[in-house]
């Protein structure tokens, strides 16, 4: 159950989920100490994914995202901002002020 941010610097509770970023994150199935594994036959019928989930508040979601990778699980890192040239930000300027 998700209970805070992902961030760990943050400590924002999760209290709805209009606010910030809910991530549904695939993992593979793994076994837990003491759980045996199944035979082949009977793992092929078993569901072989997990799904976790995780929440970013809305301050840590315009900086950051989650990742998935497989050695290392669920990771924090910076949002891409995509590359604003000049003219592209007066354009947004003008029209933030009203001058077409």
């Amino acid at each position: 159950m998700l209970s805070r941010c992902a961030n760990l610097q943050c400590s924002k509770p999760f209290l709805r989920l209009r606010d910030g970023k809910l991530f549904l994150v695939e993992t593979g199935r793994v076994t837990r100490p003491g759980e045996f594994a199944s035979p082949p036959f009977v793992r092929a019928r078993q569901k072989q994914r997990e799904v976790e989930h995780y929440w970013l508040c809305d301050e840590c979601a315009r900086h950051w995202t989650l990742i998935y990778d497989r050695d290392q699980g669920v990771a924090l890192t910076p949002l891409r901002r995509p590359v604003v040239g000049a003219r592209a930000l007066e354009t947004a300027k003008a029209a933030c002020n009203g001058v077409a």
